[in-house]
């Protein structure tokens, strides 16, 4: 299992810091935005990507298109498509993952967005993809989205892909837990289960405990975290010197390191599923419809499939 480091910024000392580790890391889109005026950000015009510096030269580094965050500061994709296929095809990443919609509870609070999101994934990496063939470069990294474990393989079962690449990643699991019936293990079983053999999963955002349940499991490639810096944020709130954070951040990697290149160890675990729930053919209609493309997601709110499921009743 890789330990990819999450930077924050991409340059500056812990670029540097990482490159003195020999570490990979992931980088998110969003840090090469330009600066946005500090003022009404959601109402003003994007300002564009940043071209990645010398500073990352020499880095195994992986790009991801920064979904919980447009949703959480900008309420979407502030970029188009073609702006983010810009910045995939300015570096030589080791991978660039496809934008994507995620489905924490802060962000899908109801069944309804879950569903809407995890058709909106599927459209975008038809986009992504078509726009990197365009563009001659390497197709995106497909990313599987949901929050119960049923939801993600909705996901792969709407992705528009006639053969599975070798590395997937999966999405909303950065503050899951670990067990449980909708936890990390029970949705890496799930999937395990369900995709062919030669696929293996990056885990975006996985903390320590996932690391540790996970390790030598022969289905993750990759993990990714900035726990690192949150935990140097929350302990010294003032005087979050750089000093500390590349302290931190050092002793974070090889603790980590350590840990995932242990032999793998079931963890014995009492779930007590159900089986899959598959959604009714009125919420399958409508997700079917955003997956190709023929609804545009933005107008297919919550309120608006509610609305035309029940115009007749």
């Amino acid at each position: 299992m890789q330990v990819r480091l999450g930077l924050p910024i991409p340059g500056g000392a812990l670029a540097t810091a990482a490159s003195r580790l020999s570490a990979p890391v992931l980088l998110s889109a969003n840090a090469f935005s330009r600066s946005w005026p500090v003022a009404r950000r959601h109402e003003m015009r994007w300002p564009g990507f940043r071209r990645p510096g010398p500073a990352l030269a020499g880095l195994d580094v992986a790009l991801d298109s920064a979904g919980f965050v447009a949703m959480a500061r900008y309420r979407g994709f502030p970029w188009t498509v073609a702006d983010y296929l810009d910045l995939a095809a300015s570096f030589p990443w080791a991978w660039w993952a496809q934008m994507d919609c995620c489905c924490e509870p802060e962000i899908a609070g109801d069944r309804d967005t879950v569903l809407l999101r995890i058709a909106e994934t599927a459209r975008l990496l038809g986009e992504c993809r078509r726009a990197a063939r365009e563009a001659g470069i390497a197709p995106p990294m497909p990313v599987l989205q949901g929050w119960r474990p049923e939801d993600y393989l909705l996901s792969a079962e709407l992705a528009p892909i006639a053969q599975w690449p070798e590395l997937v990643g999966i999405g909303s699991i950065c503050r899951r837990a670990v067990l449980g019936p909708a936890g990390l293990l029970e949705i890496v079983d799930r999937l395990d289960r369900a995709l062919p053999r030669h696929v293996r999963f990056h885990l975006f955002g996985v903390k320590g405990p996932g690391i540790a349940a996970l390790r030598g499991h022969d289905r993750i490639a990759s993990v990714d975290s900035q726990a690192w810096d949150m935990a140097v944020r929350r302990a010294v709130p003032v005087g979050r010197t750089m000093v500390r954070r590349i302290a931190a951040m050092e002793t974070w990697y090889r603790t980590q390191t350590a840990v995932a290149a242990q032999p793998h160890r079931p963890v014995a675990r009492s779930l007590g599923l159900d089986e899959a729930q598959i959604p009714d053919e009125l919420d399958r209609e409508w997700i079917d419809l955003i997956a190709a493309g023929e609804i545009d997601f933005a107008s297919a709110s919550p309120r608006a499939v509610f609305e035309a499921r029940y115009a007749s009743d």
